[in-house]
């Protein structure tokens, strides 16, 4: 059997769009900086890969100050550090500020309002059973003194489908001057939004979840808060990114990040389909209860996306199954990549809802654009296969 790879959500396959545009700028070395023919070469790949993930996130191109609104960095989790600290530092506050989360956020945002919490703000977190914020305690705790939100767009281990507009909305209403984050690192080209239809003012997404390097992320700031400065740098330096993120830029990675956005944009509607078919696929054989005793879908209550697939086992641990299946050249997740050695449970499927145990007996399958009926086809065979061992094996 060929390696069937559903671990998209940990990172994708290098698009082969991404890898020519690489190609092509390895040979445009100079610094983007300066200001000779090749270091302007260089920053017009920036400029270049700065116009389609602007296009790809709604965003009108119209000059060359409209880069500005994007700021890029080495990951989504620098991303998100820069939204968090960047906007808290933007000011001396001389009262105690709250800020409001969800309780299943990515660690890159949980451990930074870690940090705030240290630093004196109050952090409200968010319940969201079953997938679904608790909009009515969003309305209790947002006030005046309410400054910064974080909400995901798509949850990463459930897929779950968290209402930013809805959020932007109740909070905007309490404090107008609060600011809007969403990390839509599992969402960008994955489903269909723009940063107007999200009420956001910034918005963090990665290079390598959408077919492009690892090492390059980026955060959209919309041009009020850049207006009015309300954001400041986190990284000091030689002032690249208009100031916002010191270093010389990552021009290959970049590169690949822009072209792997323009086709991945320019293909989205293909793209959501496939995924989907596959995502239904799965669904419907693992539905068979002869087959798959005991196996049940950890299923948001409201909207989900259709690449990730939170399966639970009877008496199988993630870890094990993992492996099994990893085994046979099938490749997916007890949870997310970026905690899943810490040896801690996932707080994200029980804030969803789930007991430490059926927690642990969680895998994730999350659908690339690359996966075919015949990957789903494969899975759930060698998935059906071991459970059936792995279970015999438990008794």
């Amino acid at each position: 059997m060929d390696k069937i790879y559903f671990d998209n959500s940990a990172t994708t396959p290098l698009a082969p769009e991404a890898r020519e545009k690489m190609l092509e700028a390895m040979d445009i070395y100079g610094n983007p900086s300066s200001l000779h023919t090749m270091g302007v070469e260089a920053e017009k790949l920036v400029t270049e890969a700065k116009r389609n993930i602007l296009t790809a996130l709604g965003i009108k191109y119209l000059t060359t100050l409209d880069c500005r609104q994007l700021i890029f960095t080495a990951s989504g989790t620098e991303a998100d550090n820069l939204a968090l600290l960047g906007t808290t530092g933007a000011k001396n506050y001389t009262s105690q500020k709250n800020i409001i989360i969800s309780d299943s956020e990515h660690p890159a945002i949980m451990e930074t309002a870690k940090e705030l919490e240290r630093r004196g703000f109050i952090v409200h977190k968010i319940p969201t059973a079953d997938g679904i914020p608790d909009y009515e305690m969003i309305e209790q705790v947002a006030d005046s003194d309410t400054i910064l939100v974080s909400f995901m767009l798509v949850n990463n281990e459930t897929g779950a489908i968290y209402d930013v507009r809805r959020i932007s909305d109740i909070v905007k209403k309490a404090n107008p001057a609060a600011i809007i984050h969403t990390d839509c690192t599992q969402a960008f080209l994955k489903i269909r939004f723009t940063a107007k239809s999200l009420g956001a003012d910034m918005i963090t997404i990665s290079g390598h979840k959408i077919g492009g390097p690892k090492g390059v992320g980026a955060l959209w700031v919309s041009p009020e808060i850049l207006k009015k400065k309300a954001i400041v740098p986190i990284i000091f330096g030689g002032g690249q990114e208009s100031g916002m993120r010191s270093g010389t830029e990552n021009v290959i990675g970049i590169a690949g990040f822009g072209a792997a956005a323009k086709v991945g944009y320019e293909k989205l509607d293909e793209h959501i389909a496939s995924i989907t078919a596959v995502h239904d696929k799965i669904v419907s054989v693992l539905s068979d209860a002869k087959r798959f005793p005991g196996v049940e879908l950890n299923t948001p209550d409201g909207p989900a996306a259709p690449h990730i697939l939170s399966i639970r086992m009877p008496m199988v641990r993630s870890e094990v199954m993992l492996h099994s299946l990893s085994h046979a050249g099938i490749f997916v997740s007890s949870g997310s990549a970026c905690s899943s050695n810490t040896g801690h449970g996932s707080y994200v499927l029980r804030a969803f809802g789930l007991d430490d145990r059926e927690a642990d007996c969680t895998i994730r399958v999350s659908i690339g654009a690359q996966n075919t009926l015949a990957d789903a086809d494969g899975f759930v065979e060698e998935f059906a296969s071991a459970l059936s061992s792995l279970v015999r094996m438990m008794r």
